[in-house]
């Protein structure tokens, strides 16, 4: 299901859920993502490292300059000081 389709707070995911600031600084980021048009990006709370979840298809696109900077920005602009791009997971194709 596309992010498009859902609620923003609909998608929280437990890890991230744990305390109201965490979830209100994970939804600030999602949603300076989606300003930049990117919905299907999720973001992950770890404390002061935010990792940065995107289908594999669009991990080039989100990794190289102009939009990786932009990325840094929407997302250190929720305050966070770290942020990760998640690779994968063992379910994604080419893994």
């Amino acid at each position: 299901m596309s992010r498009t389709d859902q609620a923003p707070s609909v998608d929280l995911a437990v890890d991230r859920a744990r305390d109201g600031e965490a979830a209100v600084q994970v939804e600030a980021a999602e949603s300076e993502l989606r300003r930049l048009g990117l919905e299907d990006l999720r973001v992950h709370h770890h404390g002061d490292l935010a990792r940065v979840e995107a289908p594999h298809t669009e991990l080039p696109v989100v990794a190289a300059e102009p939009l990786r900077g932009e990325v840094l920005r929407a997302v250190r602009s929720a305050g966070f000081r770290l942020v990760a791009l998640d690779l994968g997971t063992p379910a994604d194709p080419g893994t």
